[in-house]
């Protein structure tokens, strides 16, 4: 039977705190892992900063690319050189992946590769803490939109429910979900606003 070839993205990174790091290091154990495996790698993305944030350059890019589905396959030599933003973020951005059928390899945490044996239980698993990420951040938006009401009332002004004032927590939020492509209805769901809303929202980013 011909082996199919997976196309493969390798992923490295390393912190601009520590001088003695080198993402080659990283790029040539992935690379002899994916040859191992008979595949062929697209595309190396290198950061040179913290994994704290997930504004780095490279990982946007390549997160971009896997929504293109220019790939099957993201490797990594460990779970936070991919992130180190949280548990949560990091369930978040391989719930990203996942959506878009790229699966996830991690050379240090085999257990958590989503090509394995155990793909089905890790991809429910994913889905299962990328929703309660997703519910939690709802519900710290309308609890925000809660203080705000209570605040505008102890002021002795009307809060207007059909003309909320724009809050920035709620943009971001529905930004985030949007870049973990979401849909504008699910978003609106999770966040409160009307789709319309999301829509004006994202649109006043272009």
């Amino acid at each position: 039977m011909t082996h199919q070839l997976t196309r493969v993205a390798l992923y490295a990174r390393v912190s601009t705190s520590d001088k003695d790091q080198n993402p080659e290091n990283q790029l040539l154990l992935l690379r002899r892992e994916t040859e191992r495996a008979g595949d062929t790698i697209i595309k190396e993305y290198v950061d040179e900063e913290s994994g704290g944030k997930a504004t780095r350059r490279q990982f946007q890019q390549l997160l971009a690319d896997a929504k293109k589905r220019r790939f099957d396959l993201v490797r990594v030599t460990a779970l936070d050189r991919f992130s180190s933003e949280g548990i949560e973020a990091v369930f978040g951005h391989l719930a990203t992946l996942d959506q878009c059928n790229v699966s996830f390899w991690s050379y240090h945490e085999p257990l958590l590769n989503t090509t394995g044996p155990m793909r089905d239980l890790y991809r429910a698993i994913i889905a299962w803490a990328a929703a309660y990420r997703n519910q939690r951040h709802s519900e710290n938006v309308r609890l925000g939109q809660a203080r705000k009401k209570a605040q505008v009332e102890a002021a002795g002004e009307q809060y207007q429910h059909g003309r909320r004032p724009t809050d920035e927590s709620v943009v971001a939020e529905v930004r985030r979900l949007k870049g973990e492509g979401l849909s504008l209805r699910k978003i609106a769901d999770a966040t409160g606003v009307s789709v319309g809303t999301v829509h004006k929202y994202l649109a006043s980013e272009a």
